[in-house]
């Protein structure tokens, strides 16, 4: 049987025998809507071109059959759907706790990685400052370095061309 939702008009195909005779609330899958279906017969005896003297007969079959669908569809109602409605709640409830538990895990090795990072950039930060330091020092004590080791003029031009490069370079990314 296909059934067609009154909001958005999208159709879905349901096994008649879920829906009782009194009808059922229904949830669009697609637009979320919920609205109370009611199985109608839209043909009447009359239609179907059916002489007088078997409409009687018809018209108490058909009503035998409908009341064993109706009990059958009760008792599909009744006991499937409680089934398949608790199995679904408990899956949910297991996917649930184990979400959980993976986010609380992921939190955990988030804030270890978040904790290491921080360290390693800190060791890098402390070993800079220290050969800046140190280049200061040594740039210090230039002359009195130089008069014991003449060959290291050079040495010191260089490093002090690489701190003027440096200082260039921070003021280019702060601009």
């Amino acid at each position: 049987m296909i059934i067609e939702c009154p909001n958005c008009n999208k159709k879905f195909s349901i096994d008649k025998k879920l829906i009782p005779e009194d009808g059922r609330t229904l949830k669009c899958s697609s637009c979320n809507h919920i609205w109370h279906y009611k199985i109608t017969i839209t043909k009447s005896i009359d239609d179907l071109g059916i002489p007088q003297d078997k409409k009687t007969n018809l018209e108490t079959n058909n009503f035998e059959v409908e009341k064993k669908d109706d009990e059958h569809s009760k008792e599909i109602n009744d006991e499937n759907l409680t089934d398949k409605e608790q199995e679904s709640l408990s899956e949910d409830k297991i996917e649930n706790e184990e979400d959980e538990q993976d986010d609380i895990e992921n939190e955990e090795e988030n804030t270890e990685k978040q904790g290491i990072i921080k360290m390693i950039l800190v060791y890098f930060i402390v070993v800079i400052i220290s050969l800046l330091g140190l280049i200061f020092l040594l740039y210090t004590f230039k002359s009195y370095l130089i008069s014991v080791f003449p060959t290291i003029t050079p040495f010191f031009d260089s490093f002090y061309e690489t701190l003027l490069d440096f200082k260039l370079f921070i003021k280019d990314l702060t601009n």
